[in-house]
């Protein structure tokens, strides 16, 4: 294992049991959320094993390349935690992950002399991501969240600093994986036309399965 792997695995390891504190503590609830506190043990593997597949992904990019996508992970795997066991997507990971995903992409497109990409990743975050929220505010409570639509913002960004295919193969797997659940969960009666569904776990995963396919 080279020592950028190594170093992967530390931090992010670092990083999933402190997602995994955080989450114990049960903050993210409303005051009406009482059902039991699920244990949440499942994130301090899988960060540094998703941090591993990403590295892995992008192996043949520098450090500052890297970032931007291993900064998803944690955040992603604390939504996707949280999305799970209340539906909703607290602002308070969703709106600073924005900022925080520009910084790093900038920082990565510094480094490169990519500026390309950080325009193709403005402009997808413009247009992909606003016309979700464009798409939530219009349906509101019968299409995706508001919760939901924040987050494309970021993925978005970070997909389209990479390619516009990646943005297409991320929506469309997040969506895929999402509708499967769907409906594997109607067909054996788990759920009804009206239950809500999580769905920021699988607009996390496609994003993260669109960086590693490629």
């Amino acid at each position: 294992m080279d020592p950028r792997t190594i170093l992967v695995v530390l931090v992010m390891g670092a990083l999933g049991i402190g997602v995994l504190l955080g989450l114990r503590g049960g903050a993210y609830r409303r005051s009406d959320e009482t059902a039991p506190l699920p244990g949440h043990w499942w994130v301090v593997p899988l960060a540094p094993f998703a941090g591993v597949l990403v590295d892995h992904a992008l192996a043949d990019r520098p450090w500052p390349v890297l970032l931007p996508y291993l900064a998803l992970v944690p955040a992603g795997i604390a939504l996707a935690a949280i999305d799970a066991d209340v539906h909703r997507l607290p602002n308070a990971i969703t709106l600073p992950l924005v900022p925080i995903e520009f910084v790093l992409l900038t920082g990565a497109s510094a480094t490169t002399g990519d500026w390309d990409s950080l325009r193709r990743a403005g402009l997808a975050a413009v247009l992909v991501g606003g016309g979700v929220l464009l798409l939530a505010l219009v349906l509101f409570g019968r299409s995706i969240g508001m919760g939901d639509a924040k987050l494309v913002v970021s993925l978005a960004a970070a997909l389209g600093w990479l390619s516009w295919a990646h943005v297409l193969a991320g929506l469309w797997l997040g969506f895929a994986l999402g509708g499967a659940v769907a409906l594997a969960l109607l067909l054996t009666r788990r759920a009804s036309r009206g239950t809500h569904l999580a769905f920021g776990p699988y607009l996390v995963s496609g994003a993260l399965l669109a960086v590693l396919l490629s």
